[in-house]
């Protein structure tokens, strides 16, 4: 069985364009969702442990949630910048997906933000539980510093490496990403996740890895940059909160 491990590359040098990368017989999560592979980047493969604070994880489990439903049509931002429902083909969104076109299309608009803001809590359980019907991971509770928490180890480590190593592999053969990969590259890039694709997340690395992107649809890119912004109000707030202690 291979197992998959970061590497990390010396980005002072550049690597000569490569022949397209031969995917490992590896099953992927179902339907190859985004929210789905960055839930697996966000753990660790072997433990199921989480690889960042649960606030973070789930903002950018939400995002990557309406990003899936803006990649088959079924919510899109509108001019007024907010997000609107669209036509989605049967099947393309499962139970959950549906309660959360419903919310979105029965509630008052709402920016990509406060979307973001309001799933965050929803997103990680949503997606935690459909990966384990599927049999991608297996919940256990253990036991973390002060408190219990549930991790998820994975039933296959291969397939719970494969999202973050097959970019890695990509950005190291400097392989140009798909507009999929280009999404989820910048949701791992905002959620503090890009270590884990680039082996070593630093500005020149960065600089690369956006070299390699392709431009994801406007809708897509809309969240990316509201998740962002989320992120930085968090860490803004978490350290106002510092200041007056």
């Amino acid at each position: 069985m291979t197992v998959y491990r970061t590497c990390t590359r010396d980005w002072s040098t550049t690597t000569p364009a490569a022949a397209p990368l031969a995917e490992p017989a590896v099953p992927l999560p179902p339907a190859g969702r985004l929210a789905d592979e960055l839930f697996l980047i966000a753990h660790d493969d072997v433990t199921g442990k989480r690889r960042a604070p649960a606030g973070v994880v789930g903002r950018g489990l939400a995002a990557a949630m309406l990003a899936d439903l803006a990649f088959v049509g079924a919510v899109t931002v509108a001019a007024t910048g907010k997000v609107v429902t669209g036509t989605a083909a049967p099947g393309a969104v499962d139970p959950w997906e549906r309660t959360v076109l419903r919310w979105i299309d029965t509630d008052t608009l709402h920016p990509p933000a406060a979307w973001i803001d309001r799933l965050a809590g929803h997103a990680y359980r949503s997606v935690a539980d459909r990966l384990t019907v599927a049999g991608v991971v297996r919940p256990r509770r253990v036991r973390r510093w002060w408190r219990r928490e549930t991790a998820y180890p994975p039933v296959d480590t291969n397939v719970a490496a494969w999202p973050w190593a097959r970019l890695s592999m990509r950005v190291r053969r400097s392989i140009r990403l798909s507009v999929y990969d280009s999404a989820l590259a910048r949701l791992c890039l905002t959620t503090g996740l890009g270590g884990y694709v680039l082996g070593v997340d630093t500005s020149t690395a960065r600089r690369q890895l956006r070299q390699l992107l392709t431009p994801v649809p406007p809708g897509v890119d809309e969240l990316v940059r509201h998740l962002a912004a989320a992120g930085a109000r968090s860490r803004h707030g978490q350290h106002d909160r510092r200041s007056r202690r």
